[in-house]
Formats: structure tokens, C-alpha cells, sequence
């Protein structure tokens, strides 16, 4: 009892046993937050390394789901630019799927909503508003001979009209849907899609190498100003998708001729709407929740 006494007023530096034990328990605790960090480069090391080969593709996947946490945070704290988050996360540009399952993450149950609603649902909505307001029927008449590429394009362009650039950025309607979709000669290689030094926009856009009613055209998610390119082995419904998710996965700003289009494409997506300028946005996403017509 008189050696229980003593021990208990013994400093903790003097109680050998009891701290050598807590060490063995808790384990070498440093900073735990710097313990994540080794973690986590760790399985980022590994990505860098691995070929998209069939063999890596569940590591490489499961590499992505343990890094999420950290990857947010980063972007989020640093601003990182796209050609930085690239070549910490290569597998976004060779495996594009990444961007859905990164963005179903970020947004849980929302990430296959455009491409549910926008050809089912969006498209016969628009053409119906739009030809009720501008009385246009020739220009949407055709549709019905139109590919779906085509048929997405064309809303794309209607839906500019709705929602025009905002008088300061003086563009036209025509001009403002290249900051979304562009367009290049068949033939064109993907590396020069890059150097064209005469682009206004430093934001990524489409750019659809090849006519859209062409049955071996290609899409590419292009960032000229980071020299970044994205091949896409889908249609324009799908390459819409992707480079919106690019943009939200990437932590970047909307080009600001197209930032009422964007701020629709949320409405698509059930998400709030981020921009300022929404009143119309608002206005046309009221109207079509209240349309009765359907595809």
C-alpha cells in the first residue's frame, strides 16, 4: 500500500511503466494530421504509377477513393490550377470516368441527373418554350431528321438564346456557345487542338473534332491555357456532362459568357444555383417545371 501511495504521486515523466505502456497503446503519434498526409501521399505515389491497364483499374479506383478526403481539401484551400491537379491526379485525363464518380461524391445521388433528364425531358421543354416565345418554328423543325448529337447542339444553341451573355461582356449569342462548344476540321490532331494562340477563352470548353452529323467525329475537353486535352469516346450529351463535372471536380469558374447557360445546367443537376445573375435562370427553370409537353 505504501508503494501504491508513493507511485501516485509520482510525476508522469517518473512513471516508466505507465508511459512506456500508453506509447504501446496509442502507437507513435506524431501529428495526426501529418500522419494522414504520409498516408495519403503514399496511395498518391501509387496512382502516378500505375498504368490504366485492366489489372490496375480497381487499384487505381480504390487509390481515388482513399485520397477524396484530402484531394477536396486541397483544391478547395489552394486554388490549384487545372494542369496542377492533373499532374497530382493524371487518371482524370486518361480514365474520364474518374470525373463522374468524383462528382457523385461531392453531390451523392445527383451525378447521372443531365444525362437522365436533358434529352428525355429538357430538350422537348426548351423547343416547346422556345417556340412559343420567339414563334421560330422553322430553325427547330428539322430536328426531327437530326442525329442526337445534333439535336443536343441545337438546344445548346437555344438555350443561349434564353439566356444570352449579359450586356458587359458584348458577345453574341453565336460567339458566347464556342466558350462551350467548339468546333474543328476532321483530320485535326488532338495535340494541336492546344495551339491555337488567337482563343479568347481561358476556361476549358468542347471542342467536337469533325462535323457532329459525321459518324467518326470525336469530343475533346480542351484547357488551352494549361495545355490540357481530355478525349472522349462519347456523344455531345455526354461530353456536356463531363465538362461540367470538370468544372465543379476542378474548383473552376464558369466562363462568364456562358454563366447563366451553367447555372441552368445546375438546375438540371438539383443543384443551388451558384451565380448571382439567376433571375433568369429562375425564371426559365420555373417554366420548365410548369410545361406540360413532353418528348
Amino acid at each position: 500500500m505504501r508503494l501504491r501511495n508513493i507511485r501516485r504521486k509520482l510525476e508522469d515523466g517518473q512513471r516508466r511503466y505507465r508511459s512506456n505502456k500508453r506509447r504501446c497503446e496509442d502507437g507513435p503519434n506524431p501529428d495526426k494530421e501529418e500522419e494522414d498526409g504520409s498516408g495519403t501521399t503514399e496511395w498518391i505515389n501509387l496512382m502516378k504509377r500505375l498504368r490504366p491497364s485492366t489489372d490496375n483499374i480497381s487499384s487505381i479506383k480504390a487509390a481515388m477513393q482513399k485520397t477524396f478526403t484530402w484531394r477536396r481539401s486541397w483544391i478547395a484551400k489552394h486554388s490549384p490550377s487545372l494542369s496542377e491537379i492533373f499532374e497530382e491526379y493524371p487518371h482524370f485525363l486518361d480514365m474520364p470516368t474518374l470525373l463522374d464518380t468524383e462528382f457523385g461524391k461531392m453531390f451523392e445521388g445527383k451525378g447521372d441527373l443531365f444525362l437522365r433528364r436533358w434529352e428525355a425531358t429538357i430538350i422537348p421543354k426548351l423547343k416547346a418554350i422556345a417556340i412559343m416565345e420567339t414563334g421560330d418554328l422553322a430553325s427547330l423543325k428539322d430536328m426531327e431528321n437530326q442525329n442526337e448529337d445534333e439535336k443536343c447542339y441545337t438546344m445548346l444553341v437555344v438555350l443561349t438564346h434564353l439566356l444570352p451573355p449579359v450586356a458587359m461582356s458584348r458577345c453574341s449569342v453565336k460567339f458566347a456557345l464556342t466558350f462551350l462548344v467548339d468546333f474543328v476540321p476532321a483530320g485535326s490532331s488532338i495535340a494541336s487542338l492546344c495551339d491555337d494562340c488567337s482563343s479568347q477563352t481561358n476556361q476549358p470548353q468542347l471542342i467536337c473534332v469533325g462535323n457532329l452529323r459525321a459518324a467518326a467525329k470525336q469530343h475533346v475537353i480542351v484547357g488551352k491555357s494549361d495545355r490540357i486535352t481530355v478525349p472522349l469516346e462519347e456523344g455531345l450529351t455526354s461530353a456536356v456532362d463531363k465538362l461540367f463535372k470538370l468544372y465543379w471536380v476542378c474548383n473552376l469558374a464558369y466562363p462568364c459568357q456562358l454563366s447563366s447557360v451553367f447555372c441552368f445546367f445546375e438546375h438540371i443537376y438539383d443543384m443551388p444555383l451558384s451565380t448571382s445573375r439567376k433571375a433568369k435562370v429562375l425564371k426559365l427553370s420555373s417554366k420548365v417545371k410548369a410545361s406540360q409537353f413532353t418528348a
